[in-house]
């Protein structure tokens, strides 16, 4: 079963730079959750899985977990 992201993610939350075609919905070192880059979700520990959080990617016009 795909896991689809609903909703559009535009920014980075930490970096406010656009989101093209990965995110994050993970865990920051701050405690709250975040959608991020790659880049922040490195910075922020770059850990994916249960509690940590999930990797999305661009396919067409949906947003699908590829990873976490």
């Amino acid at each position: 079963m795909t896991k689809k992201w609903m909703g559009s993610p535009t920014i980075c939350d930490i970096c406010e730079t656009k989101i093209k075609d990965k995110f994050v919905d993970g865990k920051t070192a701050f405690g709250p959750w975040a959608c991020m880059c790659p880049p922040c979700h490195r910075d922020n520990g770059g850990k994916l899985g249960v509690g940590f959080g999930q990797l999305y990617e661009k396919k067409e016009n949906d947003w699908v977990k590829t990873k976490g």
